[in-house]
């Protein structure tokens, strides 16, 4: 049998070509004869190109994170690990990633290097934690660390999600029946305007003309809508605009607290892991502030940084430049005392965690009953226009 192969060979890079075998795992076992790295192997009787692995979600990152170090905690040597790794996740973008990194192992790099020659759009503080790893002995424990970081950030992104749901399921289909009954129902009462006799208030001859318009110019009014929305979906593509964005909603009263305090748990959750795994604490600053996507923070954890450069102690710096409230102060504080200051930034980060989760619910709960009034506001507001139309014309003036 015919098999179609893509594979890696010892100078790490990517070659393709045909062999005949019995089956796939014969064709692999040749391929690693040959001293290749089989990527993709596919029956040459297929149909087409060949089957293009998926792209690897965040999830699938720190899934592979995680299964990396339970295998090198198990005993499992580190190239043997990344070849096993990559081998079975073939259907996704890990598996290649991890062929390529382990044919960048097996050619001498180190094992951050070769996390970057698989590029897969990994964290950059998962090559720190890496290298840390690698130079203290202790890589399936930095992987941990690395792992638990993805899945909190994973974890805050879901809930993020996750409590937009219903205010979005909300807005979406207020503004679906408001297109209907404008679509629909509107027009029906038209006639009123051609009514001569009847006095037709402003607000009902608005409403009715706008109904009529919707109706007429349909398509037109559809295509508008949709260059609106791919006129907001370029806007929040572009990293600038979206930082702008984030700095302007940190202002607001509730959603700009929750964001706040979001930033800082991240930040904090960051740092600490950083510090647990041996990273130094000024090129550990520098790491956790890509964090951060609120400008005003960053500036703040920027000047921080450059006072511990000329010799503060961490808490005083944090508290020249107002970022931390008093226990966030204190436990930096103590930290550095007890020489646990990881720790105590691990417990700083739960503490905004709990904070921006209860501020996100307490937006939330006034988030949705404004929702409602507003949508039902204006499906009221179009009734009544058109109730007082029909009422003008038993107003016949003299």
């Amino acid at each position: 049998m015919e098999f179609r192969y893509v594979a890696v060979n010892a100078q790490g890079e990517t070659v393709a070509g045909q062999l005949s075998a019995e089956g796939e795992r014969e064709a692999a076992r040749l391929l690693r004869a040959q001293d290749l790295t089989p990527v993709e192997i596919a029956s040459g009787a297929a149909a087409g190109p060949a089957r293009r692995a998926r792209r690897a979600s965040e999830r699938d990152k720190a899934l592979v994170v995680k299964e990396l170090a339970t295998l090198l905690h198990a005993g499992v040597s580190l190239a043997d690990a990344v070849a096993s790794i990559g081998e079975s996740h073939v259907d996704t973008g890990v598996g290649p990633a991890f062929l390529k990194a382990n044919a960048a192992l097996r050619s001498g790099e180190s094992f951050s290097n070769a996390l970057r020659a698989g590029d897969l759009g990994w964290p950059d503080y998962l090559f720190q934690l890496v290298t840390a790893g690698e130079h203290t002995g202790k890589l399936a424990q930095a992987l941990d660390s690395a792992a638990a970081q993805m899945e909190y950030e994973q974890r805050v992104r879901g809930e993020i999600r996750n409590a937009l749901i219903y205010p979005s399921v909300l807005v979406v289909s207020g503004i679906a029946a408001t297109l209907l009954i404008f679509i629909v129902v509107v027009p029906k009462f038209a006639s009123i305007l051609r009514t001569s006799r009847a006095h037709v208030p402003e607000l009902s001859r608005w409403v009715l003309s706008a109904g009529l318009f919707v109706k007429e110019n349909l398509l037109w009014v559809g295509l508008a809508a949709a260059a609106l929305g791919a006129g907001i979906a370029a806007l929040f593509a572009s990293p600038e605009r979206r930082t702008r964005m984030l700095q302007a909603v940190s202002r607001l009263p509730v959603l700009g607290e929750w964001l706040v305090e979001t930033e800082i748990g991240r930040w904090a959750a960051m740092l600490g892991t950083l510090l647990e795994n041996r990273v130094p604490i000024l090129r550990a600053m520098e790491l956790s502030q890509a964090v951060v996507r609120i400008p005003a923070i960053r500036h703040k954890l920027e000047q921080a940084l450059r006072d511990v450069r000329g010799g503060k102690k961490l808490a005083d710096a944090l508290a020249g430049v107002r970022l931390l409230d008093v226990t966030g102060l204190n436990l930096v504080r103590v930290g550095e005392r007890s020489a646990q200051l990881s720790t105590m930034l691990r417990t700083l980060a739960s503490l905004h965690e709990s904070a921006a989760r209860d501020r996100l619910k307490r937006f939330l709960i006034l988030l949705e009953p404004a929702a409602i009034l507003v949508i039902g506001g204006v499906i009221g507001l179009i009734m009544a226009s058109v109730m007082l139309g029909i009422t003008s014309m038993t107003t016949i003036p003299h």
